[in-house]
């Protein structure tokens, strides 16, 4: 019990060393923007929700404005036209991104 006491104690009366740390801004963009258009045409085209609904979702899921979203959804326009394209259902998200509830 003590030696859990004296590391808490050092841990947070010392600040942290930041050394060697790198921050990228927007590594994981490109993802989360693939990601967001996936999950809307799931919303839309296969649950069949309203646009408005499907983008309440999406700013539930992935914490962005409408504006955002829908800034997103102009960039990867591309994505759509392929799973409109490959009709793709549940089965073929579910592959695709398998860490997501897709029924």
């Amino acid at each position: 019990m003590a030696l859990g006491k004296q590391l808490i104690s050092n841990i947070l009366s010392e600040p942290l060393k930041k050394e060697g740390v790198k921050h990228v801004k927007g590594i994981f963009k490109a993802r989360r923007d693939h990601d967001i258009v996936c999950r809307l045409y799931f919303h839309y085209k296969i649950k069949g929700l309203q646009y408005e609904r499907a983008v309440e979702k999406l700013n539930t899921e992935f914490y962005l404005g409408e504006t955002t979203i829908s800034q997103i959804i102009m960039q990867e326009r591309d994505v759509l036209e392929k799973l409109k394209s490959e009709e793709a259902d549940s089965k073929y998200l579910q592959k695709l991104l398998p860490h997501f509830n897709w029924s």
